[in-house]
């Protein structure tokens, strides 16, 4: 029965997260920017999938969390005045979900989720580059943008352990982004890889140890 159980939850979470437009888009969103390059250069020339084991668990609990916050916050603004949450946002060809926009403050919020022994990585720079990105959308968009903040909640901490970054919009590091995003698919072979092949076994799914099909990883 245990076993029924893990299985019947582990099936209804994956069957769950494929469905999801996020899961199904072709397109390279602004949380992709920034990561490995060799990873996004498959996904813009649809390179099939060869690694069927990756672990995302740990994203999709984040997906669940992210809506709970959204329903959260709606109670702050009860008739929709000052905040958007989640809604989407298109410029050049950029599409992106903004998680928070509060108006009165110009601020972009992102929320992010990890545990607390990886608290010491926030933010990164890739983390940095997404929400100012989204900064660039909205102000293309029409919306005046003074500040962009990333928030992170440690799945096993505290409360007092969640912690917020901000800093000032800067359309000039989301355009580096996208310069990074142009780079890639200029490229006509696939960028060296960036991560351990050790990483990517558990989290990329285009990775091939025997490097026939897809990517190796670095090797040690």
């Amino acid at each position: 029965m245990e076993n029924d159980l893990s299985k019947l939850l582990t099936t209804a979470l994956t069957g769950w997260d494929r469905s999801r437009d996020r899961s199904q888009q072709v397109e390279i969103g602004p949380s992709s920017i920034g990561g490995c390059r060799r990873k996004v250069w498959y996904q813009l020339n649809n390179q099939p999938q060869s690694n069927h084991n990756t672990e995302n668990l740990a994203a999709i609990l984040g997906t669940f969390i992210h809506g709970g916050i959204s329903e959260a916050i709606k109670r702050e603004d009860p008739f929709g005045d000052n905040f958007l949450i989640e809604q989407e946002f298109s410029h050049e060809g950029m599409k992106g979900h903004v998680d928070l926009f509060i108006k009165d403050q110009g601020l972009v919020v992102d929320w992010k989720t990890t545990t607390k022994k990886n608290l010491r990585y926030f933010p990164s720079k890739q983390q940095v580059t997404q929400v100012q990105i989204y900064g660039w959308l909205l102000e293309n968009n029409g919306y005046e943008v003074n500040n962009v903040s990333l928030v992170v909640i440690p799945r096993d901490g505290q409360m007092n352990e969640i912690r917020s970054y901000v800093e000032a919009y800067n359309p000039q590091i989301a355009e580096e982004g996208l310069d990074w995003l142009y780079e890639v698919q200029d490229a006509v072979t696939p960028p060296a890889p960036e991560k351990y092949a050790a990483y990517c076994a558990f989290y990329c799914e285009f990775f091939d140890p025997t490097g026939e099909s897809g990517c190796q990883g670095i090797q040690k």
